[in-house]
């Protein structure tokens, strides 16, 4: 708020609109780069002040990016909703690989595995130890059976459920088998970790707005005397804001770009120890973080945080100030 201002403000009232664009642009520069420059008048509190604000917005960012792991993990485990239908057991090779194959032209369907009778009972010869049981018997009781494996946009319980029953319509069926409890159970911890994640960044989101609310509070409160003045030469309301807005603005600028260093150097770290663990199960995951578009969105929420707890905090202090 230099003294130029306010009378810069009244010359532009006579001026063109071009001219009033250009004053309303060195004004706004100069109020940015004040804004930044009593962040760097007292380095160590504001860096606290910009530290604790981006430990606030990492721990839900954070959260996130590890649910969105965890639902790629999920999506990518080959068993996930397999469907076992067993066929009827007078159906021959052609007909069971022309019912695999009119599956396959299903949209919501990724593979199609198909196991004959006679392998089904060679696998199950060897592998059960009653080969000599088996060989006495006089056919083979096992059907044609087709292991259905449903693309990742439909491996949710409800779409899981739904190709089920679309499946037991066809006359071919005899029997169909879907395991959805560990599908269920593995939903509804990712949507409880969800609600979590957001009740979380709601209150951290309002603490935010709170410790940038009274950091600006008390640069009010240390310019009261030049409010006063400023406002006896005929400053508004608006014209004093916006200097403090511009500091909120660069709280969360800074807040965010730190919060993104954070969450950059945690995935690092996390990075032999999460390879580590896939190794043992035989399984090339790495963990992803912040894509470019996710990185501007955190960075410009944190900005608006920034902007609105400035904002909520100087307009009610400001009213509160009249010259004496």
């Amino acid at each position: 708020m230099s003294n130029e201002q306010p009378v810069g403000a009244s010359i532009a009232q006579g001026a063109s609109l071009s001219a009033r664009f250009k004053m309303l642009f060195r004004l706004h520069k100069l109020e940015a780069k004040r804004g930044i420059k009593d962040i760097l008048d007292n380095p160590f509190s504001n860096f606290m002040t910009v530290l604790v604000i981006a430990i606030a917005l990492a721990l839900p960012a954070g959260l996130q990016i590890l649910l969105d792991n965890g639902k790629s993990i999920s999506q990518s485990w080959d068993g996930a909703s397999r469907i076992s239908l067993y066929l009827k057991i007078d159906l021959d090779e052609h007909q069971t690989n022309q019912l695999a194959d009119n599956i396959r032209q299903n949209l919501a369907v990724e593979r199609v595995n198909v196991i004959l009778p006679e392998k089904a009972l060679a696998d199950f010869s060897a592998s059960s130890g009653f080969a000599d049981a088996i060989k006495e018997l006089d056919s083979n009781p096992l059907p044609p059976t087709l292991v259905i494996q449903p693309n990742t946009n439909h491996t949710s319980p409800a779409s899981s459920e739904k190709l089920l029953a679309q499946f037991l319509k066809l006359p071919e069926v005899d029997q169909a088998q879907l395991d959805l409890d560990w599908v269920r159970k593995l939903y509804a911890l990712l949507q409880l970790a969800e609600k979590a994640a957001a009740a979380l960044g709601m209150a951290l989101g309002l603490a935010v707005l709170l410790i940038v609310g009274n950091t600006i509070r008390l640069s009010v409160q240390n310019r009261r005397e030049e409010i006063e003045v400023v406002k006896l030469v005929g400053a508004t309301d608006a014209f004093i804001r916006r200097p403090f807005l511009y500091t909120g603005f660069w709280y969360g600028l800074l807040a965010g770009l730190l919060c993104w260093i954070i969450l950059e150097i945690s995935l690092i770290w996390l990075q032999k120890p999460v390879a580590d663990l896939a190794g043992l199960y035989q399984s090339q995951f790495t963990i992803s973080g912040l894509n470019v578009k996710q990185s501007l969105q955190l960075i410009g929420f944190s900005c608006s945080l920034g902007l609105l707890g400035s904002w909520l905090s100087v307009g009610r202090h400001i009213r509160n100030i009249e010259p004496r």
